[in-house]
């Protein structure tokens, strides 16, 4: 029990510290996930707003990692005979590394959610003597996986990777499972970490693997509706409701109102996040339908690229095969430009250069900096003219594609003219 440890103070008072200027990194997101889930249930159902609060509750989670690694850090400058500079590394989020010239740099390292969620709150007990413990087996474990699953899927899809149905089961979930989590650690830390008790007000109902079990999906029957393919449905189907959830999660930002004098909400925030992943859903679908209607018209080459395949010869001669995601300038530019080269029979690219296409990539920058939050940064509030401008270089960008690449993006001229309101409960 918490009561038989002693209590260090000056570690206290370092989580105060951290506390003052982030708080807001562990507590805006959850509360627009909370919000945005308040929503879908006075609609009896939402498809976009259900995919919206998966996406704020994920980023909830990597937002409170972040904000615990800062703690964690403060207690490494207090204790720092307790741990080792790869775990320093770890919670900078940095890999250390040697350059062409010998020197040693410093790189961003690639860390995986479900790893983070162990390392760090128990790199944080380092310091006060302490484990924390995520058991795979338990049932705030396998929420959280089951909502990755999805965000990952929503955000990134892919042919064999794609959700087609999503509502409030699926949503309220998500929001359990950070909850769930943030308890777990609170439990394990506390009292060294300030506000979550506040934070977390809505855990309660009996107990299970030692953690307060959701009362929202506690009880309730999974409408299983798990993640499917994209060759279940017709492409063009997929292609239709991942535009029209863009549309309707848009126009409800821009006419829901705004927090305090922000010119944002947290509509816009998730409206940005899925304008976003209806860009990367469209471009993976169109290359996906164009490579599966003329196979042959595509090198090995292009098909593991388009397909984000990465293939190789092993030390040993046998293949391996791998993911490999690209960043979204490279796809933006180079998926039009093979599909051009291979479906239309000519050479096209893209020039980011114009006025829209630096509205792109700005709009993909404040995105990330709602997806992935950054210690000592304020958190983006998306204002309604950040939201617009990125919605009318998205539909510019599409433009250029409907008209430079017809033969591949052809079906987009029917969407660009698809302006008004998705029905409300899609």
């Amino acid at each position: 029990m918490v009561s038989k440890r002693s209590v260090e103070n000056d570690l206290i008072e370092k989580s105060y510290e951290v506390s003052i200027g982030n708080f807001e990194l562990a507590a805006i997101h959850l509360r627009d996930a909370r919000n945005l889930l308040y929503g879908i249930q006075n609609l009896r159902e939402n498809r976009a707003l259900s995919k919206a609060t998966i996406l704020m509750a994920a980023a909830a989670l990597e937002s409170n990692l972040t904000y615990l690694a800062q703690i964690a850090l403060k207690f490494v400058e207090a204790r720092p005979h307790r741990f080792h500079r790869a775990q320093v590394n770890f919670l900078r989020g940095v890999d250390e590394a040697i350059d062409d010239s010998g020197r040693m740099v410093e790189i961003r390292s690639r860390q995986v959610l479900l790893e983070r969620m162990q390392i760090v709150p128990n790199l944080m007990g380092r310091a006060i003597d302490r484990t924390y413990e995520l058991s795979l087996r338990s049932a705030v474990a396998k929420k959280l996986e089951r909502t990755i699953a999805r965000r990952d899927a929503i955000v990134h899809p892919r042919f064999d990777r794609y959700i087609s149905a999503v509502g409030w089961w699926e949503a309220a979930e998500a929001v359990d499972a950070v909850e769930l989590y943030l308890q777990s650690v609170d439990q394990c830390l506390h009292p060294y970490l300030m506000g979550y008790s506040a934070l977390l007000w809505t855990i309660k109902g009996p107990t299970k693997d030692d953690v307060g079990v959701g009362y929202r999906t506690f009880g309730k029957r999974w409408p299983r509706r798990p993640i499917s393919t994209m060759r279940e449905h017709r492409l063009v189907d997929v292609l239709l409701t991942e535009w029209l959830d863009a549309i309707f999660m848009t126009e409800i930002a821009f006419v829901h109102d705004t927090e305090g004098d922000s010119n944002g909400s947290m509509l816009t925030r998730a409206a940005l996040v899925l304008l976003y992943a209806m860009v990367d859903a469209q471009l993976a679908i169109a290359s996906q339908w164009r490579m599966h209607e003329k196979p042959s018209a595509f090198q090995e080459a292009e098909k593991l690229f388009l397909s984000e395949v990465a293939m190789g010869v092993g030390h040993d001669g046998e293949i391996w095969v791998d993911g490999d995601q690209h960043p979204f300038k490279k796809r933006v530019k180079a998926i039009p430009a093979v599909l051009a080269r291979c479906i239309d029979g000519k050479d096209f690219v893209v020039d980011l250069g114009k006025g829209w296409g630096q509205d792109l990539l700005r709009g993909y920058v404040l995105r990330n900096g709602v997806v992935h939050s950054s210690p000592g940064e304020q958190m983006p509030r998306v204002s309604k003219d950040e939201l617009r401008s990125a919605v009318t270089a998205v539909r510019a960008y599409f433009a250029e594609l409907s008209s430079g690449v017809a033969g591949a993006f052809q079906h987009m001229e029917a969407l660009l003219e698809t302006g008004g309101r998705a029905h409300p409960t899609r």
